[in-house]
């Protein structure tokens, strides 16, 4: 039995307390966060106690700590679990700066605990099939991408904390990052990225809104498109979406989740069919990505999606905020 404990009842507590408790061999020990309301919703879900951040992480049998905390809370939570000996399943984004994220990764290796970091995007079944599509050589060799995600502004975030700049880092740092690492396991690394986001120019109509759109130029030569927003309206049919669209040398692949979640491939190959539909399975992939993050630990190997991995997609964040403050290209090479 895995005893865990999670520090942060919001919106993603909720979340990480549903998928333990669909695992086998794992116990949810306690919960803690600021809000009692909060605390005892993830408690009841996790079939746990209600207990602190400090009782969590004195707690000899707890071996793993999730941190579902605001972005610019990670630092302090991932450093003070590592020194506790916690292996450490920390939220998307990994940290808000990148001298954070680096002290975070240092010091786990310090300490001799896992660190993995939920890029879960990887491990939704749309996007990993599309992944096994083009690794298989379906549509041939990919050149260009576009990919969508937005809705309407979290309110859910403790403090409004979403809307301040300085602790969420907008929508291209904290929701568009999800893209920014998928595009990275299919293209390879990113050599320079130009951004524009409402949130960073003088012409923003208000608190809360905000909308983006980052050009990113991989190594290999190919090109995408990356559109995130936070400016849905809050009567829009739909309060959250996604899309994608890979393009290669020999066909597309083409996502939307608004369309009845059904994937399409067009293919000019003569090893594939020329048209497919079909719909992606409805899997949890939280649960999933949990999963696999605790059997690494478990078998003592490299866990998925870990901090190393996690920074890399932070940098590209931080490029595109970068690119869309000063209104120029940002190489990645000057995110240091």
């Amino acid at each position: 039995m895995t005893n865990v404990g999670i520090i942060g009842c919001g919106m993603m507590g909720r979340v990480h307390s549903i998928a333990y408790a669909g695992l086998e061999n794992v116990n949810v020990k306690a919960v803690a966060s600021l809000s009692r309301e909060q605390t005892l919703e993830c408690a009841r879900l996790a079939s746990s106690r209600t207990s602190t951040v400090d009782e969590i992480l004195n707690d000899e049998e707890i071996e793993i700590v999730s941190i579902c905390t605001p972005t610019d809370t990670h630092r302090d939570l991932v450093v003070e679990a590592a020194r506790s000996k916690k292996h450490i399943f920390c939220e998307k984004p990994i940290a808000r700066t990148l001298k954070d994220a680096l002290e975070m990764v240092e010091v786990c290796k310090q300490n001799g605990v896992s660190l993995g970091v939920d890029h879960v995007v990887r491990f939704f079944d749309s996007y990993s099939r599309a992944k096994s599509l083009m690794e298989e050589g379906t549509i041939g060799k990919v050149v260009m991408a576009r990919l969508y995600r937005g809705g309407v502004f979290p309110k859910h975030g403790w403090n409004n904390w979403f809307d301040e700049l300085c602790r969420s880092g907008g929508v291209l740092l904290d929701l568009s990052i999800h893209d920014f690492d998928f595009l990275r396991t299919v293209l390879g690394e990113v050599e320079s990225i130009t951004a524009r986001s409402v949130k960073n120019t003088p012409s923003h109509p208000g608190r809360n809104r905000d909308h983006a759109l980052a050009i990113l130029k991989f190594a290999n030569g190919s090109l995408a498109h990356v559109e995130g927003s936070w400016a849905e309206p809050e009567n829009a049919p739909s309060k959250f979406t996604t899309s994608f669209e890979f393009v290669g040398r020999e066909g597309m692949i083409t996502y939307d989740s608004d369309e009845d979640f059904t994937m399409r491939i067009q293919t000019a190959s003569k090893d594939f069919p020329y048209f497919s539909k079909s719909t992606p399975a409805a899997n949890d992939p939280y649960g999933l990505h949990i999963q696999k993050f605790i059997e690494a630990v478990r078998e003592e190997r490299k866990v998925p999606v870990g901090g190393t991995e996690a920074i890399e997609a932070l940098k590209i964040s931080l490029a595109a905020n970068r690119s869309a403050e000063s209104g120029r290209p940002v190489k990645l090479l000057e995110v240091v």
